[in-house]
């Protein structure tokens, strides 16, 4: 039995846009890269964060009592203030407080006990020819548990896939691939240069990763379009050139509108939104966007 454990976000069940059939996703924790419109803030750093609820709040103060390293405040004038910089994440002020108004996201777990979660969905997986999908935050960032589990999750004969930014070392990225039976790259940007400044990192890893892979195992392109960030004809024309490079083994690119799902959970983390005022993109925009792919000669969808 294996002691090794990983730091995961969350699990969520009957998920059907993430991978054939029903499918239970397993968000893990920690992100390389630092996009600009990220909508899971909660899961890119590499360790436990704690989210504040402020609806819920009553500021009673239960949590500055326990707080074992005085790291919380309460005031009138900025109400709850948390120190990240201090704060050693033990979760005393998420267990004491009555309204729930904090979380503490992030939870270490064995590769057996992350596999008795998803078993618990095997029914539905049958039944749909369906599966589990590891994402993040980024799977990769914790190499040999995510390859453990979805080595596991493959001797019980469920279909395994990951969401990827692509952004690991080839030989980790390879070990896993053989563990998996679909793999989503992102693509968020073909300019290196551009890419760095929308994530924090070139691209160029990530486009060698994705020829390496495609070479091995079926695979998605998704694209998160942003408004006004990469979503012009140039880009979507360069990343669908670069997609008919790819072999039998591309099954299309899907092209997935920006939203602003995520940008409450900002304010949670006491963090600033620099996207508040970017609005989704049309639907004519994207159906256009469809076809400049299309034309190109690589299947295409639009996700959601």
């Amino acid at each position: 039995m294996s002691t090794k454990k990983g730091l995961v976000y969350n699990l969520q069940n009957f998920a059907i846009h993430d991978g054939p059939g029903i499918r239970t996703l397993v968000y893990m924790k920690g992100c390389p890269l630092n996009c600009t419109w990220c909508s899971s803030p909660q899961t890119q750093k590499r360790g436990f964060d704690i989210l504040h609820l402020e609806t819920h709040c009553t500021v009673k103060g239960r949590c500055v009592e326990v707080c074992p390293l005085d790291a919380i405040t309460l005031s009138a004038e900025e109400g709850f203030v948390i120190d990240r910089t201090v704060c050693d994440y033990c979760g005393k002020c998420v267990e004491a407080c009555p309204e729930q108004a904090l979380e503490l996201a992030g939870g270490y777990m064995t590769v057996e006990e992350l596999f008795k979660e998803v078993d618990k969905d095997s029914a539905f997986f049958r039944r749909s020819n369906g599966g589990v999908t590891v994402g993040g935050g980024e799977a990769t960032m914790q190499p040999e548990f995510v390859t453990e589990f979805l080595k596991m999750c493959q001797q019980r004969f469920i279909h395994t896939a990951m969401e990827s930014c692509g952004f690991v070392k080839w030989e980790n990225l390879e070990k896993m691939l053989e563990h998996l039976d679909l793999a989503f790259f992102d693509i968020k940007h073909m300019d290196p240069e551009i890419h760095k400044q929308l994530t924090g990192v070139s691209n160029e890893l990530i486009l060698d990763n994705v020829r390496r892979a495609s070479a091995m195992r079926p695979l998605i392109i998704r694209i998160p379009t942003v408004p006004g960030h990469n979503d012009s004809d140039e880009n979507i024309s360069a990343t669908a050139n670069f997609a008919t490079q790819l072999g039998e083994n591309l099954i299309r690119i899907e092209l997935l509108p920006y939203h602003k799902f995520g940008t409450q959970t900002y304010s949670r983390l006491g963090m600033e939104y620099a996207l508040a005022d970017l609005e989704p993109p049309s639907a004519d925009h994207m159906e256009r966007l469809k076809e400049i792919v299309e034309s190109c000669g690589v299947a295409a969808e639009i996700g959601v």
